[in-house]
């Protein structure tokens, strides 16, 4: 406990509750009282697969996940449920109870949506709010092309279940103010919908698979429900592509409630250079720009799915993953991990109790996995670093990154700097904050500390005396070659 409570500290977080409502002012989500609310959330999945039911509850209990999620910074949930699971509401089989309830068993015997009120409610106690999320027609796992859930309907539920399912969960929660959001569709794609005939969404121009129209139509179905949610409206091609808002933004009944959310993982962008410049290019191309003040189209961007190994053995770590990080750290981007889970959920696509290699959390489910490598990567975007009612940062100019490892790879500055703070070997095993705190990070690494709320601008001024003999050797390059003893292994539960 003594533990999380440093974290929240560190991080100026605390389990108050935000002044709910929430709604939209420019590019922030602001509370009742116009100050920021940041979202630093992580994913829980589970519902939205084959049982209905979120996973880890054999290995904790609802309470206990949301408690510890909230104690390692995080301030809200992203839940994904399936148009399956709320129209028809299941049973849990009286064979699978023990084994997807040990941990809650005053939950069996409800069904699908008991249990989703119930981890709705430990998630509200513990002071995380949640954000609703339509993420598959199907109950399974997502997303392929071929799955025929990438659109908002296919030959099994028709756009009209869908509606039905968002005007259930809208209406079944909104005496709840903990949920505060609901996304109206997971990865909208090109999709076979119905033996082999294909179909292709559009940002605009009308028709069956017109997602901007459906999303308006969707968001005020939401609204009308419950006009204090608000509305989460991802762009196509699997999340990526948010371009069509900058000549047609989504407008809703109610104003201020729309956020745009995006996804990126390392295979977003096959083929892209590894430079931080080019990565920051396509991504400001794809969805970056929405945050752009005073625009016809400026609005909060939420990357609702993102991620990479929690051992950080990967390449990825090496590139795509730090420079990721950073891109969200200098866009002060609202943000949710894929995810928390330990283990994964019965699906058609992974083995079910297999351990998941994305989670935030251990197989366990009760602590953070691989020695927080990847919580800890994350806690150096969780402080907001601007927006009302934040005090302004000055990193900027008041820090720099000055460090020059050279590494055979070529990077310096803050491309070294936050490949290090984000990686357990180059940080000799110290946690990022630890790290920060010495002397060697803060005269080389300042700028990259103090955006991620580890040091004040004021340590940066008083590193910039110290000599560089005084501070010793800097790290070592991070071995991101694949070991024996950390390399996953190879099958179905590897895909993400």
């Amino acid at each position: 406990m003594a533990t999380r409570l440093l974290v929240l500290a560190i991080l100026g977080l605390a389990y108050g509750s935000p002044a709910f409502p929430l709604h939209t002012e420019g590019r922030y989500i602001v509370d009742s009282n116009g100050n920021r609310v940041k979202l630093t959330c992580t994913n829980w999945s589970g519902a939205a697969q084959k049982d209905g039911v979120v996973g880890g509850l054999q290995h904790n209990s609802a309470n206990g996940i949301a408690g510890l999620l909230r104690g390692l910074g995080f301030n809200c949930v992203r839940l994904p449920f399936s148009v399956w699971m709320v129209i028809r509401d299941p049973a849990i089989p009286e064979e699978r109870q023990e084994k997807l309830l040990a941990m809650d068993p005053e939950f069996k015997g409800r069904h699908a949506l008991g249990i989703l009120d119930a981890v709705i409610e430990a998630c509200a106690s513990n002071g995380l709010m949640v954000i609703l999320d339509n993420h598959m027609s199907d109950g399974d796992w997502c997303c392929t092309d071929f799955d025929q859930n990438g659109l908002w309907y296919n030959k099994r539920w028709s756009k009209a279940d869908w509606l039905t399912a968002h005007d259930i969960m809208a209406d079944r929660y909104k005496e709840q103010p903990w949920v505060v959001g609901q996304e109206l569709r997971n990865e909208v794609r090109d999709s076979e919908v119905n033996n082999g005939l294909w179909k292709i969404p559009t940002w605009g121009g009308g028709g069956d698979n017109d997602w901007h129209a459906a999303a308006t139509e969707a968001g005020n179905r939401v609204l009308a429900k419950n006009p204090n949610l608000l509305i989460m409206v991802g762009g196509i091609a699997y999340q990526r592509d948010l371009t069509g808002v900058y000549r047609l933004p989504v407008h809703l009944n109610v104003p201020d409630r729309v956020v745009y959310a995006a996804h990126c993982y390392s295979w977003t962008y096959p083929g892209q250079s590894t430079s931080y410049e080019e990565l920051k290019s396509v991504l400001g191309r794809d969805w970056g720009y929405i945050v752009t003040p005073g625009r016809s189209f400026t609005a909060p961007v939420w990357v609702n799915e993102f991620g990479t190994f929690h051992d950080c053995r990967k390449h990825t770590c090496e590139k795509w993953w730090p420079d990721f990080l950073r891109y969200l750290s200098e866009g002060d981007f609202d943000w949710a991990i894929w995810r928390a889970d330990g283990t994964n959920s019965r699906n058609s696509k992974q083995k079910e109790g297999n351990e998941e290699r994305y989670g935030i959390l251990d197989k366990s489910w009760t602590k953070p996995a691989f020695h927080s490598e990847m919580l800890h990567a994350v806690q150096t975007i969780m402080a907001p670093k601007h927006g009302p009612g934040v005090a302004p940062n000055h990193c900027k100019s008041g820090c720099s990154d000055a460090w020059d490892p050279k590494w055979p790879n070529g990077r310096k500055g803050a491309s070294a700097c936050s490949v290090c703070i984000r990686n357990y070997h180059c940080r000799a095993k110290m946690t990022p904050q630890a790290w920060c705190q010495g002397h060697f990070a803060q005269a080389y690494c300042g700028q990259t500390c103090c955006m991620a709320s580890f040091i004040s601008v004021d340590t940066c001024s008083g590193s910039a005396s110290w000599r560089s003999d005084e501070l010793g050797s800097g790290p070592e390059a991070p071995d991101f070659n694949m070991t024996q003893d950390t390399a996953p292994a190879e099958g179905n539960d590897l895909i993400v």
